[in-house]
């Protein structure tokens, strides 16, 4: 598996719409994808896609704050069919370095998920920050965590070697 991750651009839309349902119910209820829709239409921040084999198999973004030193991670999602491959790890990684290369480079990153994906976000150095039940709308529970943007944080990860970057962010 060779993936590249690159700018979401307009005509991956199709793509991106399509890996989203394919975690419908499990990781995201169905009237997320409003939301989703929303963002592809007026993004926040930058928003990028991972493919493979000319396909698109992952998407997300970030936003960051002008007012905080916070960066907030928006979406990241696998096709389901690709769960445990490593794609969610590297898009992560690729988000996360793409702001160490900001002007407003945040100190913190935030994200907020499910409980079962949780641990994934925890295994990769985040730490649980606050639990809501019945914390978003649909009902589900919501699990808040933070990663230290520190340079000394990102190389313990190891990831600035994991996999080429693309030439500017």
């Amino acid at each position: 598996m060779t993936i590249r991750i690159r700018r979401y651009r307009d005509d991956d839309r199709k793509a991106v719409l399509a890996a989203f349902r394919t975690n419908v119910p499990a990781h995201f209820p169905a009237t997320e994808e409003a939301w989703l829709r929303s963002a592809l239409d007026d993004p926040d921040g930058p928003l990028f896609v991972v493919v493979d084999a000319g396909a698109i198999v992952g998407f997300g973004g970030y936003e960051l704050s002008e007012f905080y030193n916070l960066g907030t991670l928006v979406f990241g999602l696998v096709r389901a069919d690709r769960h445990g491959t490593g794609i969610g790890r590297a898009l992560l990684a690729y988000r996360l370095l793409h702001m160490t290369t900001r002007k407003l480079r945040p100190r913190y990153v935030t994200v907020d998920t499910h409980p079962h994906t949780a641990g994934f976000f925890r295994r990769c150095g985040f730490v649980e920050i606050a639990r809501w039940p019945g914390g978003y709308r649909s009902g589900r529970d919501r699990v808040d965590l933070r990663f230290d943007l520190t340079d000394d944080t990102v190389a313990a990860r190891g990831w600035r070697d994991a996999f080429a970057r693309d030439a500017a962010p």
